[in-house]
């Protein structure tokens, strides 16, 4: 009985009940060759991503199981003559039957946890990146018949869009945990998948940047990481957006690179140290050893310090290499460096570890910390080409000087982008489906020696006085800390204002709902 409730049909099998091994035996055959040829053909994270499609049949092929199983056991009780088993015998058959049972729920549970989480992370779909509303167009004026002499100027022919387009995320990361008020996106990282050559690209984008073009030919005039919360606030300032704020942040960064942003994903920073520690941790490749005394949250009182080589770090550690920025030589642009770092280092996690350590707590701490609206029916194929996409296939780069020059107003530090060569460096970064990048984008090949996080606390290495904060022309009445000026709608995004005392004309009063971050 004992083989029968493990593989149905063993135990009868074993007694030489041959009629009943091939009544029970048979099915069970077929059951498990069917799942041995599966795993070996399918990847791990590709049959994860066919799970989330099919919650339903799942639970009920394991309540098939189940039944199947205790008929199995029930026929050997039957054919041991146990019609009314003893006293002798009725611990024996509890203790059989709740090893049965009992293994059969905990997968039952585990998943329905996961369509719960599942259901939680996917949101649905909303069409991508906010698209202003058409603008009507007045009748076409006839044009006059072109004469022998006339000549036709020559319509430019649109670029071809390729068979395998690309598949490409914005991937924000919100800074609301403790001690925020507000919910600003201060990591905000295109990653793109190029489905033929099998490689990613990631670029990031500066949080202080200002003055984005908006594809109705606006510019988003205040720093960027208040896009989204202000539109999520101010819905009725972009007709047919969706309210999530999310669409029009994809459709700014969208217009700024001159490219196509699909979809979206969104981390809160807070709930990032639970994925990681979820996922027994991650492998970094530290390049250079950091101290930033002045970094004391999330678990750090007395700043962080991490060495340099290859480093495997809980949530809380991974979280304050990817946030930590006051290190010397270190800054917003070398801290957007190590936060692609860091999503390698979540990649390898979960193609190598994913499911197996812990799938409950993985499961709630991505509900609890992911949200996107990725469609589940191009997870499988997803999945099964990022298997194949190692740190040898990804290409990143930061945006950063010359691309954006430092200036200060009444929005505080800002950062001014040069928007053509942004745009240039962008269609180098991310070319037709097929092509490579440049290899000077290729991602440094990790560390090779190193052991544990390397992390600790970090003194302060001097004891210089901090350098003067810039300060305004007199004729500048500074904006306070918390607010953020509220946008105003201009004709022409492509114009980079030259930062002077004052502040830009398209610059409005301040708006209460996005806030800076420190």
């Amino acid at each position: 009985m004992v083989a029968d409730a493990i593989l149905p049909g063993a135990g009868h099998l074993a007694a030489g009940r041959r009629h009943l091994a091939l009544i029970f035996g048979l099915p069970t055959l077929a059951a498990v060759l069917a799942v041995v040829a599966l795993v070996a053909t399918t990847s791990l994270p590709r049959l994860a991503a066919e799970a989330f499609n099919a919650f339903g049949v799942i639970l009920v092929i394991q309540a098939i199981v189940l039944v199947w199983r205790l008929l199995a056991v029930g026929a050997g009780i039957v054919a041991l003559g146990w019609r009314r088993p003893g006293a002798r015998h009725g611990l024996a058959v509890a203790v059989l039957l709740l090893a049965v049972v009992l293994p059969q729920g905990y997968l039952g549970y585990v998943t329905n946890v996961a369509r719960e989480e599942v259901d939680r992370v996917f949101v649905v779909d909303t069409g991508g990146a906010w698209q202003p509303p058409a603008t009507p167009q007045p009748p076409a004026t006839p044009q006059p018949t072109l004469t022998p002499e006339a000549t036709a100027t020559p319509t430019p022919e649109p670029t071809a869009t390729p068979a395998v387009p690309r598949v490409t995320i914005l991937l924000i990361g919100i800074d609301s945990g403790v001690g925020r008020r507000t919910a600003n996106t201060d990591t905000m990282i295109v990653a793109s998948l190029d489905p033929v050559t099998e490689t990613v690209s990631m670029i990031s984008i500066p949080r202080d940047m200002v003055n984005v073009p908006l594809p109705d030919g606006s510019v988003y005039a205040p720093k960027l990481n208040g896009l989204d919360s202000y539109a999520r606030h101010n819905p009725s300032k972009y007709p047919g957006s969706d309210g999530t704020g999310h669409d029009v942040l994809m459709a700014a960064i969208g217009t700024l690179l001159n490219l196509q942003i699909d979809y979206y994903a969104s981390v809160s920073l807070g709930s990032f140290v639970q994925v990681v520690n979820s996922l027994g941790g991650v492998d970094v490749s530290v390049s250079r050893s950091l101290c930033d005394p002045g970094y004391t949250e999330y678990g750090f009182d007395n700043g962080f310090s991490i060495k340099a080589g290859l480093r495997h770090l809980n949530g809380l550690q991974a979280l304050a290499y990817a946030r930590i920025r006051k290190a010397p030589g270190e800054s917003d642009f070398t801290r957007a460096a190590r936060q692609q770092e860091v999503i390698s280092g979540l990649r390898d996690a979960v193609v190598k570890r994913g499911f197996l350590s812990d799938p409950v707590k993985l499961l709630n701490a991505l509900g609890r910390a992911m949200a996107t609206n990725v469609p589940r029916e191009i997870l499988p194929d997803l999945a099964d080409v990022m298997t194949r996409v190692d740190r040898t296939h990804t290409y990143r780069n930061v945006i950063k000087s010359p691309l954006v020059r430092q200036g200060f107003d009444a929005r505080g530090l800002i950062q001014i982008p040069d928007i053509a060569g942004i745009r240039t460096l962008a269609a180098t970064l991310f070319p037709q489906t097929g092509t490579l990048p440049r290899a000077e984008f290729a991602a440094p090949p990790p560390a090779t020696s190193g052991s544990g996080s390397g992390t600790g606390s970090c003194a302060p290495a001097s004891t210089k006085p901090p350098p003067p904060t810039p300060v305004p022309s007199a004729s500048v009445e500074p904006s306070p800390p918390d607010a953020t000026p509220a946008p105003e709608v201009t004709p022409a995004p492509e114009v980079t204002p030259t930062p002077t005392s004052s502040p830009p004309a398209e610059t409005a009063s301040p708006s209460p709902s996005p806030a800076p971050t420190p």
